[in-house]
């Protein structure tokens, strides 16, 4: 558990929100075990919370913009502006940016669909030993461990957040990415929609 990016979360939500908010929906955050059902337990009130504060559009946006995996934003964004660029369709650009993905993530067998101008990525479920009933799968090490389904907010850090910032890096900060779909909220897979400019 990173403790140090919920804790920037907690104080975004107490900024807006209040600190009652804050203490409820995150409670002690330096008392959570290591265990799977300490976590899980802590992980269904976090998000629990931050559904009960009705903000969703605040909320998806602070878990995108404070997505704590590793990468490089500015140095993927820019292999994805080089790959655009020489390119002379989006769909040769799509299969140039697949194939790049493959070789990057060797083993894993993610999707990118090109439908018009809009590129869909999806992440396949991951294998893992340590996972929840309905966190199975997932990528993010602290939602693997979740036994109950819940709602997209959440997802908005990888998908949006951590998938979608070298696009923005490539593109500019007014690149649509939209969030689809998760396997903690029951679907098969993560995926989000990119939004590229058209060739002319």
């Amino acid at each position: 558990m990173n403790k140090k990016w919920l804790a920037r979360l907690a104080d975004a939500i107490e900024k807006r929100h209040g600190k009652e908010a804050r203490d409820k929906i995150f409670g002690d955050i330096d008392g959570v075990g290591k265990d799977r059902a300490s976590v899980s337990a802590w992980f269904e009130r976090f998000t629990s919370g931050m559904d009960g504060l009705n903000d969703k559009e605040f909320l998806a946006s602070m878990m995108a913009g404070h997505c704590p995996c590793g990468g490089n934003a500015e140095k993927e964004g820019k292999i994805i502006k080089e790959l655009y660029d020489k390119s002379k369709s989006l769909e040769e650009f799509v299969d140039l940016f697949g194939k790049k993905e493959h070789e990057k993530w060797k083993g894993r067998e993610d999707t990118v669909e090109l439908r018009g101008n809009v590129l869909y990525m999806t992440k396949k479920p991951q294998k893992s030993q340590s996972v929840g009933k309905c966190g199975k799968g997932c990528h993010c090490a602290l939602a693997r461990q979740t036994d109950k389904y819940i709602s997209d907010i959440f997802c908005h850090c990888c998908t949006v957040g951590h998938t979608g910032k070298p696009f923005k890096a490539a593109f500019g900060d007014d690149t649509k990415l939209e969030f689809i779909d998760s396997l903690i909220i029951g679907g098969k897979g993560c995926t989000m929609a990119i939004y590229l400019p058209e060739k002319k």
